[in-house]
């Protein structure tokens, strides 16, 4: 097993929800790639298909802080398709100051060098009970 599709999913998370260069993100992502945020306990729990709903959910995502730090704190490889990351985030929300750390896991699914799937769970064990392993 090598390790490409993790870094494949290092460079998505770090264009699109750390440098904010979604254009290079978006080139790692399949065109009708889903990306379901549906069981987020933040306000933006849905589901985004496309380019254009990922692009505008990564906008809403980034802009709605003053601060936005999000880091990949361990990703793990399941198999040929198969990548688990667990992200840790601090925030401090625009105009009201208020500071927040959150912990977050998701499972993504890379197919001929690019993301056709990605699903948040709120941990790791989580994430990867979803894809059949366990902590």
């Amino acid at each position: 097993m090598t390790q490409e599709n993790v870094e494949i999913v290092r460079k998505v998370f770090d264009h699109g929800f750390v440098r904010r260069d979604f254009d290079a993100a978006l080139s790692l992502i399949h065109p009708e790639a889903v990306m379901d945020w549906s069981d987020s306990r933040a306000p933006y729990s849905s589901i985004h298909r496309g380019h254009a709903e990922i692009r505008t959910a990564w906008v809403e995502w980034t802009e709605a802080w003053d601060e936005w730090n999000p880091y990949i704190k361990e990703a793990i490889e399941v198999d040929r398709e198969t990548v688990v990351i667990v992200t840790l985030v601090n925030a401090r929300g625009k105009g009201s100051g208020v500071r927040v750390a959150a912990q977050g896991a998701s499972v993504w699914t890379v197919r001929d060098g690019k993301i056709i799937h990605a699903k948040l769970f709120q941990s790791k064990a989580d994430a990867l009970a979803a894809t059949g392993l366990e902590e």
